[in-house]
């Protein structure tokens, strides 16, 4: 008998590397004054369906999803936030009118064709504040997660951030992103071509090379912000400024989860 493809064993050896890793974690999230949470494993189909969106890859392609011996749609975790807004809803966290700030440190599934880096099991670090729309918090997550890199001893860092606004401005958006893309349609991957109408944000961030020269020179969002999404980029770039923290605005950073508004970033080392 061997490991499932996609998942690994952590062996006596290695586990000091996790044990280190998770306590700079823990460590970091005191600091700025994030609270552990943990939820189920698995959860109800549904709440990925309406949470993430049905025509993202992850819920199109990747989950692990099954009926149960009650005939209940089940489907393990492929990421955390849908669940900490579910927990954050259903115990009416919500009505102490409090800013809550959570991390979680946990298993997350994805049926994602394994290779270097990538198990269809992962381990995921990750924060939420909920109750705030300040860009305030905003930066806040950014900075936490500088930091905890940096506490790793990973230099040479590079932030890069995007804006991709609400539901309102994406509409406009969608649109001329689309009516940009359509006469290059024959160059995009087989996927990008299906995303194109259902999804199109989302052939920004192809990796594959026809996708990529496609979409050279494609319109940005950030030129179609409303004037509240615009306000709230610039003071979160204020933010990062004041903290000292040096970032590059990529127009190409999307994010393809529905839930996603506001403030994108990555981190590349």
């Amino acid at each position: 008998m061997q490991a499932l493809r996609g998942t690994q064993d952590i062996l006596p050896k290695d586990i000091w590397k996790w044990n280190y890793v998770e306590k700079k974690i823990r460590e970091w999230c005191r600091l700025y004054r994030f609270g552990e949470i943990r939820t189920p494993m698995f959860e109800a189909t549904e709440l990925f369906l309406r949470g993430i969106g049905d025509t993202t890859d992850v819920v199109t392609k990747e989950m692990y999803t099954f009926n149960d011996r009650g005939g209940r749609s089940i489907t393990l975790r492929p990421e955390n936030t849908a669940a900490v807004v579910r927990s954050f809803l259903e115990h009416k966290a919500y009505a102490d009118d409090n800013v809550h700030k959570v991390f979680y440190i946990g298993s997350m599934f994805r049926y994602d064709r394994p290779q270097a880096g990538r198990f269809r099991e992962f381990h995921q670090f990750g924060v939420e504040t909920l109750g705030s729309y300040s860009p305030a918090a905003d930066a806040e997550c950014i900075a936490l997660a500088v930091d905890f890199f940096h506490s790793l001893g990973l230099k040479d860092l590079k932030l890069l951030i995007n804006s991709i606004g609400h539901v309102e401005c994406r509409k406009a958006y969608r649109e001329r992103l689309i009516k940009f893309l359509e006469p290059k349609k024959n160059q995009l991957c087989d996927d990008c071509k299906e995303r194109l109408y259902k999804n199109p944000l989302r052939v920004l961030d192809c990796k594959e090379d026809g996708c990529k020269a496609a979409s050279e020179g494609a319109p940005q969002i950030t030129d179609y912000l409303c004037e509240d999404c615009h306000n709230k980029f610039e003071a979160v770039k204020k933010y990062l400024t004041a903290l000292g923290i040096p970032y590059e605005i990529d127009s190409r950073l999307v994010r393809g989860l529905d839930y996603y508004t506001n403030t994108a970033f990555e981190i590349q080392y």
